[in-house]
């Protein structure tokens, strides 16, 4: 017993002597044949590239697919929620083929609930856009292909701008009657920005926008009559003509305390009564009808708001008024009007909003053209739709709209003192996005190339630089071999090119072990140096043990990220970055060990190709064909006392003896660096438990910059009537218990196939169900969580549901049926879309062949709008709220359900991320995985660091210091202001996997080491691998710094996650890990005791 816990603190044996070991045999082969090593592994690894984006490419274009090889499989599919959307979304898909294939009239395909248009034609036409803002951070090829798309611009209009089949001379359109692009301003203000100074800057901005833009007329979005369509904008609500008298509206009916229940009475035309008194009903109902006066003016008025118009209302009394009315729950209809213009905190008593918004559109086809079709296959009207564009980019420009509007960033804050506009217009949108891709797309190939030149600069040889930066690459695309080939995952995820960086940092952390171990050897002693196979072998073992643990460790730990994660995206990124850095430390061990083998016989003794001239004879030892003696000719005539030791270099001997050794030499100094550091964690770990989940929209561009800042301020306001919000079906004939059949499918193998829809074998659609589907549809018009239709000028609002029993049961009673439909159910809905031409309800009914070969109605639903807007990133606890509230509506719906109906499911509508509930989840998810993830991480560091030190206090204190540095690098970025949405969450899965490698190399060199003292031991660690460590961090750090300099948000937060991590990697590793091993770390056992211990 006394002699196994020695053994957790002490080498019971020295450490063996490998230089008495004979060389290994695949030495031997890579020495002896160094040039067929090489081609070997680029032959092989080219194959395998080539197999494996075959694989993948002929997987995109299959029969069914979209071509794209990337896929987004971002939320965990195995979840009751995502597994709900995706038999719904199968069950929708499975219908549309029946009625095809039984030819029983049109149908809307089921896409048509993945994205929905605006209320407003203006705001529709910039639906990409926000897609683009608000897609999930690494779903970057998603938001490539919406750029490319949207540098076609999309035509959205008022007159529909389709392609007809006449003859070319015959093709036109009402000129400007067509959007051509839309102009969105978002303002702000320190105090309020509706303000009399904040209007008048705003009425300065409309009339340069329109009256004093020279050629507006011709640019304008028009109406069927030829005039400018008005623009939405907050001066319409505070200016108009003297028939617009918002103080005739005595705000003070508000203080009635039976307001709310006269309100609603007046609004349902009842007589008054009840709660309600005779003289309040009165007096609310001479209010109202001043309100629906007012109304139209609010929706279509026209106004002047040039001083000399003197149409300015009292703002205090508009804004009064106002707020009164989005407080009253009886008027909330009416609020969406003035949502639009006020911010979420507008309220009494401060009356104050800090933002507000406008919208202008310019419509085509513009004067000189006849027809606006920029989707047109002929290319003929292609180009003259790319005309129209770039003509009214150019007016656009001379006119200085830019300026006036701070569009893409131009400085306007000398204009304009009470707010500060932001634009977005869409014609420019794209392209000015476009260049923000390409900035960031070449900052990103920069961190290769400094890697390149770190790499060279440090090995001093072109040659291996260039073999470096191959197999980094051909590690990278080999990986497809086995995920695709192997593995079957012929797709790839948004997060793939980040093991491009992971790669780098990795890859050029093994070269420096490796050739660095390389030139210790030359000073290793005559047995290392006795032959270059020797020589070679103990570099094998000494550099390859250490990195084959390190690689192992990281491996794990992406593994571990893999099988702890049920997003599909996720999985497949861990397993394919585990397989790139195993694949790398082979081509370290074959590819750059015999490209060190040819350097060594070649180069590695003639002067650097950069610098040969500068030095005496340079040029000649470079070309000469005589070649100098190799450094082991060279170390084995200095120990026969032929020739002179070569000094080592200065870095070299900062970092074996300065740093950090110098500091921690002795105890005192060593106590006070440990101390500090544990100092430093204290608080690190207070900002760790502050970690939250993300609470508010995640972000694609910098607080600061243009488009984030719009994008911000559209955040800043509640649901508008003219706001798209999120359709919610509830549905009937799904599985109570397991709604998709998933046996034999994988979303990771294929992910365009999410299993099949089991439906309910009891659904029927009798009397019963009819009758129930009516009484639900009735639940849902008084439900509050439903959103009214969007107000019209005669002040009529009504719920937005969309109830086919109500039409269905409408058309049998016009036409002498009764209702509901007793005999014959389907055939009698079938009857009914046969009738009638609407096809809009096709999409509420599903289908499937029976075994008769009849079509059976399988499905049902009724889809109605939320108050959830459809553009947001609510968080994952809003979105909580959102969702406990929709099944308690559908409890409600189910209570005293049919037995031939069944119980019914609420559906957000949307496809993956997109959809609201799945998004709930997907962070939600992201929460559990990287707590989960820095768990698994540190247990599987810790299992391998046991086996490959066999010592529990060297395990121990490296896992703690792991531990210390991620509590450092959590509670850095919390300290920042992160907080954790999807980016910072997949940064903190491969947390683990970044801040073990210095740690784990340091301490494998301390137990390697003969010494018998701790500090000494720790000194041959920092000789073994203190400048290798210097230069891995160094080449990590700088290619870190570069990614943070990037726009796009997902990459920044990655480089500078990546940064943070690599430098407190580094600071933990050197200045405690080896101050405490040094001070507490095991030793080798002396002979003495080790007779004391035998038995």
């Amino acid at each position: 017993m006394d002699r196994c816990l020695a053994g957790c603190c002490h080498r019971t044996y020295p450490a063996p002597d490998r230089a008495a070991k004979p060389p290994l045999r695949i030495v031997r082969c890579i020495v002896a044949w160094p040039c067929l090593t090489i081609a070997a592994s680029l032959v092989l690894t080219i194959v395998m590239s080539m197999v494996g984006w075959m694989s993948v490419i002929n997987y995109a274009t299959l029969p069914g697919k979209d071509g794209n090889p990337f896929k987004t499989v971002d939320y965990p599919v195995a979840d009751p929620i995502a597994k709900q959307l995706n038999a719904f979304t199968q069950a929708q898909a499975h219908s549309n083929t029946v009625l095809q294939q039984q030819q029983l009239g049109r149908r809307r395909m089921h896409e048509a609930d993945n994205i929905h248009s605006a209320r407003s034609p203006a705001l529709a036409h910039l639906a990409p856009v926000w897609q683009f803002a608000t897609a999930e951070p690494f779903a970057l090829p998603r938001r490539l292909g919406l750029v490319i798309d949207g540098l076609g611009l999309v035509s959205h209009s008022s007159q529909p701008a389709r392609e007809l089949s006449h003859p070319r001379r015959q093709l036109t359109q009402t000129p400007q009657t067509s959007t051509l692009t839309v102009l969105l301003l978002g303002f702000r203000s320190s105090t309020d920005s509706l303000s009399p100074a904040g209007l008048a800057e705003l009425c300065e901005m409309h009339q340069g926008l329109t009256s004093s833009a020279s050629g507006f007329d011709g640019k304008c979005l028009k109406d069927e009559h030829g005039t400018c369509s008005l623009p939405m904008t907050p001066l319409a609500i505070f200016y108009g003509p003297p028939g617009y008298n918002p103080e005739a509206f005595d705000v003070g009916v508000f203080d009635l305390s039976d307001f709310e229940a006269c309100a609603r009475a007046v609004q349902e035309g009842s007589a008054n009564g009840g709660s309600c008194s005779t003289s309040s009903y009165a007096e609310v109902a001479a209010a109202l009808g001043t309100f629906f006066a007012l109304l139209p003016h609010w929706l279509q008025g026209s106004f002047d708001c040039s001083s000399e118009a003197g149409q300015l209302k009292n703002v205090t009394h508009v804004k009064l008024l106002a707020a009164k009315l989005r407080a009253s729950s009886a008027l909330s209809p009416f609020a969406g009007v003035l949502n639009f213009f006020f911010d979420k905190d507008f309220a009494e008593p401060q009356l104050e909003s800090r933002h507000t918004r406008a919208v202008y559109s310019y419509g085509a086809p513009l004067p000189g053209y006849s027809t606006f079709l920029p989707d047109s296959s002929d290319p003929t009207l292609a180009a003259e739709a790319v005309a129209q564009k770039t003509a009214f980019k150019t007016w656009w420009y001379e006119e200085g709209m830019g300026g006036l509007v701070c569009s893409n960033g131009a400085g306007c804050s000398d204009t304009w003192q009470e707010v500060e506009p932001i634009s977005l217009i869409t014609v420019l949108f794209w392209q000015e996005f476009l260049i923000i891709l390409l900035g960031d797309g070449l900052l990103a190939i920069v961190p290769v190339v400094l890697v390149f030149l770190i790499v060279w600069l440090h090995t001093g040889s072109l040659l291996i630089a260039v073999v470096t930066l191959t197999e980094q690459v051909l590690s990278f695309t080999s990986a497809l071999f086995v995920t695709a080939g192997v593995l079957n995952i012929r797709w790839l995820a948004g997060q793939h090119p980040l093991a491009i960086y992971i790669v780098l940092a990795i890859g050029a952390d093994d070269v420096f072990v490796f050739v660095d171990a390389w030139k210790q050897s030359f000073y290793a002693g005559p047995e290392v140096n006795a032959s270059l196979e020797a020589r070679m072998s103990w570099v094998y073992r000494r550099a390859g043990l250490a990195m084959l643990i390190t690689s192992a460790t990281t491996c794990a730990s992406f593994v571990a990220t893999a099988l702890s994660s049920s997003a599909p995206d996720l999985t497949n990124f861990g397993i394919f970055t585990a397989t790139v850095i195993l694949i790398d430390y082979i081509l370290v061990m074959t590819l750059l060990c015999a490209t060190v083998v040819i350097w060594h016989n070649h180069f590695e003794m003639k002067p650097g190709l950069c610098c040969a001239c500068c030095q005496t004879d340079g040029c000649d030892l470079l070309c000469n064909n005589p070649k100098p003696a190799t450094t082991t000719e060279r170390a084995q005539r200095i120990a026969t006392g032929q020739g002179e030791l070569i000094k080592k270099g200065r870095v070299v001997r900062f970092f074996e003896d300065v740093y950090p050794f110098a500091m921690i030499r002795r105890l005192p100094a060593r106590a006070a660096s440990v101390l500090c550091l544990l100092a430093l964690v204290a608080p690190m770990i207070w900002g760790v438990t502050k970690l939250e989940p993300q609470t508010n929209s995640a972000q694609i561009l910098p607080d600061s910059h243009p488009f984030q800042m719009f994008f911000d301020i559209y955040g800043e306001f509640p649901i508008s009537n003219v706001d798209s919000t999120v359709t919610i079906s509830i549905v009937w004939g799904l599985d109570e218990d397991d709604p998709l059949d998933t046996s034999g499918v994988s979303m990771l193998t294929d992910p365009d196939s999410p299993g099949q829809p089991r439906y309910n074998p009891n659904f029927d659609f009798d009397a019963a169900a009819q009758l129930k589907l009516e009484q639900a549809c009735d639940l849902l018009m008084a439900d509050e969580n439903v959103v009214f239709e969007t107000v019209d000028v005669d002040g009529v609002t009504t719920k937005n549901v969309q109830c086919w029993v109500y039409a269905f049961r409408d058309w049998r009673l016009a036409n002498g049926r009764s209702f509901p439909a007793t005999s014959g159910p389907t055939a009698a809905v079938l009857e009914w879309r046969a009738s009638v031409s609407d096809s809009s309800w096709d999409e509420d009914l599903g289908y499937q062949v029976g075994a008769g070969g009849g079509v059976e109605l399988v499905w049902t639903r009724i889809r109605v709008e939320s108050k959830i807007n459809e553009r947001g990133r609510p968080s994952a606890s809003e979105l909580r709220l959102y969702y406990d509230a929709w099944e308690a509506v559908a409890a409600d719906i189910n209570a005293n359900v049919t037995a031939s109906l069944g119980t019914s499911v609420q559906i957000a509508a949307g496809a993956g991320s997109d959809n609201k509930w799945v998004y709930m989840i997907q962070q939600e998810l992201y929460v559990r995985m990287a707590l989960v993830g820095c768990g698994v991480g540190l247990g599987i560091a810790f299992s391998v660091l046991l086996l490959a030190t066999q010592n529990l206090v060297v395990a121990t204190a490296c896992i703690a210091t792991i531990a210390c540095v991620l509590c450092t690098v959590i509670g850095a970025v919390v300290f920042r202001g992160w907080q954790l949405g999807s980016s910072e969450a997949i940064c903190l899965m491969t947390l683990t996997g970044f801040s073990v490698d210095y740690v784990v190399h340091l301490a494998h060199s301390y137990m390697d080491s003969g010494s018998l003292a701790a500090v000494e031991r720790a000194h041959d660690a920092l000789r073994t691998m203190g400048v290798s460590v210097f230069w891995g961090m160094l080449t990590s750090v700088i290619a870190a710094a570069v990614l943070t300099m990037c726009l796009l948000q997902p990459l920044h937060k990655f480089g500078l996650f990546f940064l943070l991590t690599i430098i407190f990697s580094y600071l933990w590793s050197t200045l405690f890990l080896m101050p405490l091993l040094a001070t507490i770390g095991p030793r080798p056992l002396t002979a003495a005791a080790k007779v004391q211990q035998a038995p």
